[in-house]
């Protein structure tokens, strides 16, 4: 029943060769007229999703275009009745596109830690300015305690 769903979905030339005759090619187009009927959508609009669907795909993984097998299936319910019209999509991988990922966060980090340098030297170009300030009130501190002490000692010596 799917058959006529699959060829629609394969290029034009494997769907011209896999028809069989006149029977076999009104059988298909009923069949896909009535998945498309279920599912309330046209053609074209199948066609165009499941396009769009590769190359979001293609972004990430590396796929085998000629061996996709996308197509709309009727949904069996528990009780065995036929349910919701459901996409099925059968895509063979290839290969697994890392490499723009690894390269992409490699670049994160090295953003991330040009940031976290610039914040370090910021905080110790800080620290030191207040290390400066700090010994600069202890120094005056300092001479604030000695006069202080001079003070008291020179009222102790007149009593």
């Amino acid at each position: 029943m799917f058959e006529s769903i699959i060829a629609f979905f394969k290029n034009t030339k494997k769907s011209e060769k896999n028809t069989n005759g006149s029977k076999d090619a009104a059988k298909e187009r009923l069949h896909l007229v009535l998945m498309q009927d279920r599912a309330n959508v046209s053609a074209d609009f199948l066609d165009l999703m499941r396009q769009e669907i590769i190359d979001v795909i293609k972004k990430y993984i590396e796929v085998d275009e000629d061996e996709i097998d996308v197509r709309l299936t009727n949904k069996q319910n528990t009780d065995g009745t036929t349910g919701a019209p459901a996409l099925y999509a059968n895509i063979p991988i290839v290969n697994i596109k890392q490499e723009g990922k690894i390269k992409e966060r490699q670049e994160e980090a090295k953003e991330e830690e040009k940031v976290i340098q610039e914040a370090k030297q910021v905080i110790n170009e800080n620290q030191e300015e207040q290390n400066e300030k700090d010994k600069e009130e202890i120094e005056k501190n300092k001479k604030e305690i000695k006069k202080e002490r001079k003070v008291k000692a020179k009222e102790k010596t007149e009593k």
